[in-house]
């Protein structure tokens, strides 16, 4: 008689990596503390599992300036609402960390607000509006001028006090006038200059902020050199810095973010190559 010849196993057709993936036995969800806030729950996750922020941008394909902002919790270095909602889901799913709770708590913490929508109301012939009559829209006109007004007086008293104002573009008083002196004591001036068209934020020592606006191309600003001041930008190559009308270079690399520059340790070019080097 005829014996069957036995055959080799026939493959399942499963991907192999599928089949590893789902065999490999699965990470140990990281030890957190209720009490941390969102951006720490992150970072700290994130040394639980032994990963760097370059690990993980690579994993997650995220840049990495990205993912040290949400850990920071610094949304102004974030692209925009939706894109850092995305990309902390990602880093949260990533590091096994529950996603809504964790968004929830970076949305209570921090500038962005929710998307809640609310249900549109149903109108009925008894729920038209009324016509208001004409003086209470030139009222509301009025009350609006006047609040204007009293924020931008406000506004020039804070700058009076804590900074010197932006000088525009083709205006004298720009980058390379005479130092202020006052009797034998020079004033040491920083002044930062606007190569192109960017965004760059001033501090003070507690944190007040006292600029935060996008600068045009030729803007000179000239902050508080008192110690503690520091300045971020989304582009360091935007902006070049001086000392007293001498050039002190760039405010960072081309195309990354300054976080927290100190301005009392920016020197003139010429007097920081003849520094020696600090230890």
């Amino acid at each position: 008689m005829l014996q069957p010849i036995p055959t080799d196993p026939q493959p399942t057709g499963e991907p192999v990596d599928a089949r590893a993936q789902r065999q490999a036995t699965a990470a140990p969800s990281p030890v957190l503390e209720d009490a941390w806030r969102a951006g720490r729950k992150l970072s700290e996750a994130r040394r639980q599992r032994g990963w760097t922020l370059d690990e993980v941008a690579d994993r997650i394909r995220v840049r990495r300036e990205f993912l040290e902002a949400l850990e920071e919790m610094n949304v102004k270095l974030l692209p925009g609402k939706a894109y850092a909602l995305a990309f902390l889901r990602s880093y949260a799913r990533e590091l096994g960390i529950e996603e809504k709770a964790l968004v929830d708590q970076f949305q209570d913490e921090c500038a962005l607000t929710r998307d809640d929508v609310a249900a549109p109301a149903i109108r009925t012939p008894a729920s038209k509006p009324r016509q208001r009559p004409p003086w209470v829209w030139a009222a509301v006109l009025i009350i609006g001028l006047a609040g204007l007004v009293g924020w931008r007086a406000l506004e020039s008293q804070l700058r009076s006090e804590g900074e010197t104002p932006v000088v525009a573009s083709g205006t004298t008083g720009a980058v390379g006038t005479t130092p202020v002196s006052t009797g034998a004591v020079t004033r040491r001036v920083v002044e930062i200059r606007a190569l192109a068209d960017a965004w760059l934020e001033a501090r003070g020592p507690d944190g007040t902020v006292f600029l935060s606006r996008n600068l045009r191309a030729g803007d000179v600003y000239r902050p508080d050199a008192s110690p503690g001041w520091t300045l971020h930008a989304r582009d360091g190559g935007a902006f070049e810095l001086y000392v007293n009308g001498v050039s002190a270079g760039l405010l960072g690399t081309a195309g990354m973010p300054v976080l927290g520059r100190s301005i009392d340790e920016i020197q003139p070019l010429t007097q920081a190559s003849n520094s020696p080097p600090r230890s």
